[in-house]
């Protein structure tokens, strides 16, 4: 998978000032702060690291983020959206997964057991909890090894020995990966939830507005989408994560209308309903903005999408906040 960044270069570092802000915006509005670790990886690239550098020093001038110079190291798991593993700069690509030598183990059960056990976190698995989760039931003690061993040449052939022996930890009872060896976007997502939490509740609201706008921009899709057989064992995670965000991007759009902001209040609610449509919440702060700014096309289409997404008719829910609130504004 190609960078998404890369497109943005000549725009980041072009000399009018005007185009450097304006792609700034872009990106970071599109990306979040995400868009500054796809940069980062660009630092190892001989061909881009010049435009990347100034591209990410501009981008610290423009915002008044703090960048960081040096290019990504370590282990990082997306587990939000398309799930994929990134070794320093690089992603392992689809088709390295099921490149063992000479074995037959498939790059899915290899990538699915890398998302299982990241899942499980330090406590790892059961090799039996490893079949039934990734091979949805038994499967024969060759089938596991054969895949536990293509995983580690995988580690070996994408990163080095070192990481292969001390990334997965394999006995006859338990695997497991170490965790001071990844970081994955689902533990940030939750250590800095429960950051602009404890933030909010000591300090005030204000204080923890860019705590709850990194978790809007972490969750960039259904938990270990696209990973078979987590519909069963990643769901109850899903649910909470995708909560977690949705109640990040209803304090954001909150603060954002009291502030008179009516704008950035529908950009908020516009990211999380993209995600849960059915966000009461949400959906009832983006009525309030857009009838503020006189936009009753945009009222009633997120109204009637809350409806379809909700099993919802009016006529008989004539109590559902969501109803409520859209007939008393549309009067």
């Amino acid at each position: 998978m190609s960078n998404p960044v890369t497109l943005y270069l000549p725009l980041l570092s072009h000399t009018d000032p005007l185009v450097r802000r304006q792609a700034t915006t872009i990106l970071l509005t599109h990306y979040g702060n995400r868009a500054l670790t796809y940069l980062r990886r660009l630092l190892d690239d001989p061909a881009l690291s010049e435009q990347a550098r100034a591209a990410l020093t501009n981008i610290g001038e423009i915002t008044g983020l703090r960048v960081e110079l040096s290019p990504f190291r370590g282990v990082y798991v997306r587990c939000l959206g398309d799930f994929q593993v990134f070794i320093n700069s690089r992603p392992i690509e689809p088709d390295e997964w099921g490149q063992s030598d000479g074995g037959k183990a498939g790059g899915r059960k290899v990538q699915g057991i890398v998302a299982y056990l990241v899942h499980c976190g330090a406590s790892g698995a059961t090799r039996s909890e490893i079949a039934a989760a990734i091979w949805g039931g038994a499967a024969s003690t060759s089938s596991i090894a054969r895949t536990l061993t293509a995983l580690r040449q995988v580690l070996h052939r994408c990163g080095s020995s070192d990481l292969a022996t001390h990334l997965l930890h394999t006995n006859r009872q338990r695997c497991a990966l170490n965790t001071d060896l990844y970081r994955s976007d689902a533990n940030l997502l939750e250590q800095t939830f429960d950051l602009a939490a404890k933030t909010a509740e000591e300090q005030g609201l204000d204080a923890a507005l860019s705590f709850y706008q990194y978790v809007l921009d972490l969750h960039n899709g259904p938990y270990m989408e696209g990973i078979a057989g987590a519909q069963q064992w990643a769901a109850e995670r899903r649910a909470s994560l995708l909560s977690k965000t949705v109640l990040a991007g209803e304090r954001l759009a909150a603060h954002a209308y009291a502030a008179g902001n009516d704008q950035q209040c529908l950009h908020y609610c516009q990211r999380v309903l993209a995600l849960e449509p059915r966000a009461v919440a949400v959906v009832n702060w983006h009525l309030r903005a857009s009838h503020r700014l006189g936009l009753p096309v945009e009222m009633q289409r997120v109204y009637q999408r809350y409806l379809a997404a909700a099993s919802i008719n009016p006529r008989r829910k004539r109590d559902d906040p969501v109803v409520q609130l859209y007939h008393e504004l549309a009067e």
